[in-house]
């Protein structure tokens, strides 16, 4: 029988029963018109799951010997429990003795080269950049992997996207989705708080996605679904209060947190495309990521920086639309703006300018994508935007109660390098985002150097 999902029976479902019906299902969207597809089969969270978790994989219907890739840090967490418990398949360890760890061409190259005994599957053990470098290794061999899941820390562990660093610039690949996802509520627990604190962000940071996609479907005609858009904005309203249970370190608060990252990347496989969780604070969090590569910076985590991202980018919706539509400033023209993306890019610069405009519409097109932006605003954007009022003092007090980071220079970065991450973040992906809409106002550089300068100062929010 063909699954049909009900959205007006969704809207009164909690996220746990909406991620168990969607489950390994293909269905015709009834919000869209488009046909969604969840490959991953089984998301497993709760207590004590690693020593039956050969029972619980045997759905999936996998043989052969695995390949279980971990790091350090995650061995010693989990690996153990984790090896001993497939010992029907005989597993064989890989680990990462390395600090620096990153998603990028030497640790996939690592992984496939480990890959010498054709495993039967991938398991990948740890948090996004074992996922990421595993999911990436599954796609070029075809060999199928599954997730465990050992901090609450990123959306990725259920996404098909493969952010992959290849010669010091972030690209995103296409990828395939976990046949199952695990996670240990205890060994998530027992994760560094930072590890939790960065998840938090991570979700958060829907509240600016959401608003900048609907904005990009209404303005650029990207593609767009409210039903998957229902079930992010879900996990989002059960999560925000996260934070009193987190610092209480009570197990059922990591389990809902993992949930509710995993759920999100289950969205983004239900799309096709990493649009439902990733707009301009995403942008400004990857700009800074490559600025630590380029200082040869082992980096903070992907969630402290999306969270910081979220926050700006609130503050930035609220400067523009607060008062109704922005006033019309100068905008940069094409010579300024290359020499600036040079000067923030350096050697990557190149493979920036190739995949963006030069300049933002001008002219009829531009007028015409402001009326689009008014209407948008008015059926909807006014009063998201006039929650972020709110929203944004409540999302730091909450992110700095669990001991993540609200401002840049919180992370180590220079006033200037908050700057260039504001301003020229946007240059990371071709997106329409609230960094887009600052650029096309001309409001954009002004806002950068506002915020940049005023968080150092401890303004701003």
């Amino acid at each position: 029988m063909t699954y049909q999902p009900d959205m007006k029976r969704w809207q009164d479902m909690d996220t746990h029963d909406i991620v168990g019906e969607v489950l390994g299902k293909t269905f015709v969207c009834p919000a869209c018109g488009r046909t969604h597809r969840a490959d991953t089969q089984i998301l497993d969270i709760g207590p004590d799951l690693l020593p039956s978790i050969s029972d619980r994989i045997a759905p999936l219907g996998l043989s052969g010997r695995p390949l279980v890739v971990f790091d350090d840090n995650t061995y010693a967490a989990c690996g153990e429990k984790l090896m001993s418990g497939l010992s029907r398949y005989n597993p064989e360890p890989f680990i990462f003795h390395r600090d620096d760890l990153h998603a990028d061409s030497f640790a996939i190259g690592r992984v496939m080269l480990a890959m010498v005994n054709n495993p039967g599957f991938l398991v990948a053990c740890g948090s996004g950049c074992i996922t990421d470098t595993v999911r990436y290794s599954s796609l070029r061999t075809g060999v199928p992997f599954i997730s465990v899941g050992t901090a609450a820390s990123v959306d990725g562990y259920a996404s098909t996207g493969t952010p992959v660093i290849v010669d010091g610039f972030k690209y995103t690949y296409a990828g395939v989705a976990p046949r199952a996802i695990f996670a240990d509520t205890g060994v998530l627990m027992d994760a560094p708080p930072k590890m939790s604190a960065a998840g938090y962000g991570d979700v958060m940071a829907k509240y600016v996605a959401l608003l900048d996609w609907k904005m990009a479907y209404d303005v650029e005609g990207e593609d767009y679904c409210p039903l998957i858009a229902l079930i992010i904005a879900k996990a989002l309203e059960e999560c925000r209060s996260l934070t009193d249970d987190l610092s209480a370190r009570r197990p059922a608060a990591y389990g809902r947190l993992m949930e509710a990252l995993s759920l999100t990347g289950i969205a983004m496989q239900l799309m096709g495309n990493t649009r439902p969780a990733s707009g301009g604070e995403h942008h400004i969090s990857h700009l800074l990521e490559i600025t630590d590569i380029q200082k040869g910076k082992h980096g903070s985590l992907h969630g402290d920086k999306v969270g910081i991202g979220t926050l700006i980018t609130m503050y930035m919706y609220l400067q523009m639309f607060s008062d109704g539509m922005p006033a019309q400033r100068p905008t940069l023209g094409a010579a300024a703006w290359e020499k600036e993306i040079r000067r923030v890019y350096g050697t990557l610069a190149d493979g920036a300018i190739a995949m963006n405009e030069s300049e933002p519409p001008q002219g009829a097109v531009w007028e015409e994508q402001k009326r689009k932006i008014e209407r948008s605003m008015e059926a909807y954007g006014y009063q998201h935007v006039a929650r972020f009022a709110t929203l944004l003092p409540e999302l730091k007090e909450r992110i700095l109660s669990i001991g993540g980071p609200v401002r840049p220079d919180q992370l180590g970065y220079t006033v200037g390098e908050a700057y260039n991450a504001i301003a020229f973040g946007k240059e990371v992906r071709p997106k329409f985002t609230t960094l887009r809409i600052a650029e096309r106002f001309g409001w954009l550089y002004d806002l950068a150097d506002e915020i940049s300068s005023g968080l150092a100062e401890g303004k701003i929010y």
